[in-house]
């Protein structure tokens, strides 16, 4: 075979590759990520649920042993247990709610965050470099992606070019 031949087929493996690292590796792991975080949302309804059923439950039984003793007694512990109830059922509700909104708020921010350092308009090569060093990926991508970081510093034509670059493995 001719030498330019095995370098072509070289090439092109080396391409697929990269693809592969840059563009499907990085969107698997977020939708795993995404999966791992449904469950444990999942999970904590779930327990906020059983907790609500629980103090339900007590608060039956409250119930039950006032009305034994006296008619009125049965009543103020009506009212008294229906208040607990509807404290715990907003403390609840309103707890899920601010977790939802924190979760919410941070993943804006983080995507805020690196949507204006990865800005040609706005390059920064550090902050640039700050989220390639805080993402997932394995070493040699991150150390190939920050000299193509550094290279766009020296010369501004390939900046675009390399945050296209950096945006895709990064799966944005």
């Amino acid at each position: 075979m001719n030498r330019n031949v095995l370098i072509g087929i070289v090439l092109i493996a080396l391409a697929g590759a990269g693809y592969y690292q840059f563009s499907m590796k990085p969107a698997q792991e977020a939708a795993a990520t995404a999966a791992t975080a449904a469950k444990a949302a999942e999970a904590a309804a779930t327990d906020a649920a059983a907790a609500t059923k629980k103090a339900a439950d007590d608060a039956a039984a409250a119930v039950t042993a006032a009305a034994a003793a006296t008619t009125q007694a049965a009543s103020d512990a009506a009212a008294a247990t229906t208040a607990a109830a509807s404290d715990a059922a907003a403390a609840t509700t309103e707890a899920a709610g601010a977790a939802a909104t924190a979760t919410t708020e941070a993943a804006t921010a983080a995507t805020t965050t690196a949507a204006a350092a990865l800005d040609p308009a706005t390059f920064d090569a550090v902050k640039v470099k700050a989220l390639i060093d805080a993402s997932s990926l394995d070493a040699t991508t991150k150390t190939t992606l920050n000299a193509s970081v550094d290279a766009a510093a020296t010369n501004p034509a390939i900046v675009a070019t390399t945050l296209t670059a950096v945006k895709a493995a990064l799966g944005l």
